[in-house]
């Protein structure tokens, strides 16, 4: 779940940005932007094109800034704004994959990992069968493994009820659990029910 910094006063933020203060755009991007750009590589495939669409996020969320009413936090809106964004670059062009490289270098903290090899293996194989996923089913899993959203969260962002939410992340986890090996599965029965509960 997303964790407020206490250096950030987002409502203090949000006035700033209606504003149209300089340095809260600065203190915006600095903030999120490379939080965004880690989930953006996971939905996109490649560094250039998550890269743009982090960079058109936050111009898309400047004008916008002005109708945020504060019902979910900054990180939330921003990552619905990308979403959005990326399922339009999407339909413009060829469905685009992961990249090869192995996602070891990923936030794993919520994923209680056992140690640094398991990790390592486990991250090998989630990004090899995460790219046999459609895009839905791509999202509600790195906003609720990589990114440790709520199911309302989820949600919010996506737009979505959250029984459809429930829905996605148990089909992807369980076409998950069939084809990564007993021993580097993340998606174990346990896991995945511990996780949707909370």
């Amino acid at each position: 779940m997303e964790k407020k910094s206490a250096a950030i006063d987002e409502e203090h933020l949000v006035s700033q940005l209606k504003k149209g203060a300089p340095e809260a755009l600065k203190t915006l991007v600095s903030t999120y932007g490379s939080r965004l750009l880690k989930s953006s590589y996971l939905l996109c495939g490649n560094e250039a094109d998550a890269e743009d669409l982090v960079q058109e996020t936050f111009l898309q969320a400047l004008p916008a800034v002005k109708r945020f009413k504060g019902k979910s936090t900054l990180y939330t809106w921003l990552y619905a704004i990308l979403t959005n964004l990326n399922r339009q670059r999407r339909r413009k062009r060829n469905p685009v994959t992961l990249p090869e490289t192995p996602l070891d270098s990923y936030p794993t903290e919520p994923l209680d990992w056992e140690n640094q090899l398991d990790m390592q293996k486990a991250a090998s194989s989630l990004h090899k069968n995460l790219q046999s996923l459609s895009l839905h089913h791509k999202e509600v899993l790195v906003l609720r493994y990589f990114e440790g959203l709520k199911i309302k969260e989820i949600a919010t962002v996506l737009g979505i009820s959250k029984g459809t939410v429930k829905s996605r992340i148990h089909y992807a986890a369980a076409c998950l659990k069939r084809k990564i090996p007993g021993e580097l599965n993340l998606f174990r029965d346990k896991i995945t029910k511990e996780r949707e509960n909370k």
